[in-house]
């Protein structure tokens, strides 16, 4: 599997468990979170798609100059549709057009590394993996009824490895 096909499925398990949240959900501030709500996971993790997509055109990625949008964390459905843009735009993504990646070290010296859209791709994939675990465990916390893809938030790897233990 590529790295385009693995994101389109994970747009679609993020928009399965979006499509199941009340609006309330969405924004419910969870304890096990110190405050923070699924909606401002899921914006975090679209924002990284939309700072990938903006360097895809620019040919610079900076991924701190998310723009932090309160829209997608208070409104699920404006979320579900943005990620279901971004999956519209992957498929337009040359994996090995090279690209600058700015990076933010918390000074004002920002280098620029160089990177392929790619492997950009594989880096919020994992980015998204990561965050997608977080949400499981409010998930799970919170809203146990939600049917949520069992793999959610799990690496490929470890999917691996269970299944050769299950044998």
């Amino acid at each position: 599997m590529n790295a385009d096909t693995a994101l389109l499925a994970t747009v679609q398990q993020i928009n399965h468990v979006i499509g199941q949240l009340t609006p309330e959900d969405y924004r419910f501030a969870l304890p096990e979170f110190e405050g923070n709500s699924l909606g401002q996971h899921f914006r975090h993790i679209l924002e990284f798609f939309q700072c990938l997509e903006q360097g895809v055109t620019s040919g610079t990625v900076d991924y701190a100059a998310r723009q932090r949008n309160p829209v997608y964390e208070q409104r699920p459905e404006i979320s579900a549709a943005a990620f279901e843009a971004f999956s519209h735009a992957l498929p337009r993504f040359d994996l090995a057009q090279p690209v600058q990646v700015r990076a933010e070290f918390g000074s004002d010296l920002r280098p620029c590394y160089e990177s392929t859209v790619g492997r950009e791709l594989l880096f919020v994939y994992d980015h998204a993996i990561h965050h997608l675990a977080i949400i499981k465990i409010g998930l799970i916390c919170h809203f146990p009824k939600l049917h949520a893809d069992k793999d959610l938030g799990v690496s490929p790897s470890t999917v691996k490895a269970r299944a050769k233990m299950e044998n």
